[in-house]
């Protein structure tokens, strides 16, 4: 799937045939502050619904929001898992979606993501989490 960024016309591909959906798979995702690193998990997973019980992440109240952030190791390039965070335009930068705080249940999944659905063994949210949390 190829997104043509509005702001600079560049061409940013994705290995992946559409935006997905994050309800069709009870899925949620958080991009890093730079905008091109995806964390996607699983929103029945166990340590997730201890934080803030059974609730998808896209339905989460700004208290519940900030204890999933807060909770949060730091994206693979530094900085935090925000859902304020928007997808960005890997060449300048600019947004190429709405953050999951808008609403918005559709994401790219960039290279180099931290993905803990689909994987063998699976992966689960507390791989992500502080090491304290």
């Amino acid at each position: 799937m190829d997104v043509i960024c509005s702001a600079c016309g560049r061409r940013i591909e994705f290995s992946q045939p559409y935006a997905y959906h994050a309800g069709f798979g009870n899925q949620g995702f958080l991009y890093d502050e730079a905008g091109t690193c995806t964390l996607v998990w699983n929103s029945y997973d166990p340590v997730y619904e201890i934080l803030v019980g059974k609730c998808h992440p896209w339905m989460l109240s700004a208290e519940q929001r900030t204890l999933v952030e807060e909770a949060l190791g730091p994206a693979p390039g530094g900085g935090r898992w925000l859902f304020a965070n928007a997808p960005r335009c890997t060449f300048c930068g600019s947004p190429i979606g709405d953050p999951i705080a808008t609403g918005n249940v559709y994401y790219f999944v960039y290279p180099g993501s931290v993905l803990l659905v689909g994987t063998t063994p699976v992966a689960t949210f507390r791989s992500a989490l502080k090491p304290s949390a």
